[in-house]
């Protein structure tokens, strides 16, 4: 089930929509990137979404120790913050909370300047990946990713931010896939029906971002693995296939490393 690359294959299980296999599929890659990995555990950030929640299940499904951060800041939800809290408790996952607000201010301070929307949510989301590396040194913890196929092949993420991780169990489901995974999970109906959001800044809402439903956005997404942008423009809204190829387009470097200059 795994490719040439080491990352596991789901396509043909995915496919069958057996999301029973697809669980027990994605635990066995946690657990055995975990043992040959020789740390102890995993640690996520944990947000009060349906993303981490999945996640976090998941890691706990392998038996091992699961550590997770909840790190607000001064615009983030406090039903986020109530759901997130409640999903460590039905897991028993031990977690800590780690207001990031301070850190914020103290970065903003020293750029001298107001920031805009996008500039401050990419610095909260990788001031939370700096407090997650930093915590799994402490616990030697595996930091794990929580961003799915639709928002990957979007760009719908900060690179060095909350796309960073040691490995990604969700990564090759899209968000649609990610409701029913979670349904078969137990994870809570107050977190699967509420509406996607980075929870980055007052209001945010992850579709009111990018002005489609994921539910639309996962149709073409699926379909331009194999279909040209024309080809689907002759089937579907021109505006919305033009949407997700630019996207596609402008943030394909987040899912290669930095080039490096060869000397030969």
């Amino acid at each position: 089930m795994y490719n040439r690359f080491g990352n596991l294959n789901l396509s043909v299980i995915i496919i069958m929509k057996n999301y029973s296999q697809i669980c027990l599929k994605l635990t066995e890659f946690l657990a055995s990137y975990l043992e040959k990995s020789g740390a102890k555990g995993f640690v996520l950030g944990v947000s009060g979404g349906i993303d981490s929640a999945v996640v976090a299940a998941l890691c706990k499904c392998t038996g091992f120790d699961t550590h997770a951060l909840l790190m607000p800041a001064k615009h983030s939800s406090e039903r986020n913050l109530s759901d997130a809290l409640k999903l460590c408790s039905d897991l028993k996952i031990t977690h800590k909370i780690i207001e990031i607000q301070p850190i914020l201010e103290s970065f903003v301070a020293q750029i001298g300047e107001p920031l805009p929307n996008l500039r401050m949510g990419n610095l909260s989301a990788r001031a939370r990946m700096c407090l997650l590396y930093d915590y799994s040194a402490r616990v030697n913890a595996l930091v794990v990713g929580t961003s799915n196929k639709s928002e990957r092949m979007l760009g719908y993420g900060t690179i060095y931010g909350d796309m960073a991780c040691a490995l990604n169990p969700i990564g090759e489901l899209f968000k649609t896939e990610i409701y029913e995974l979670a349904r078969e999970l137990g994870i809570d109906e107050k977190i699967i029906a509420k509406a996607p959001s980075a929870d980055l800044w007052e209001g945010q809402s992850d579709e009111a971002d990018i002005g489609y439903s994921y539910e639309r956005l996962d149709e073409i997404l699926r379909l331009a693995q194999s279909k040209s942008e024309d080809e689907l423009a002759r089937k579907f809204d021109p505006k919305l296939v033009a949407t997700v190829f630019l996207k596609m387009r402008a943030n394909k470097f987040k899912l290669s490393l930095p080039p490096v200059a060869s000397l030969e």
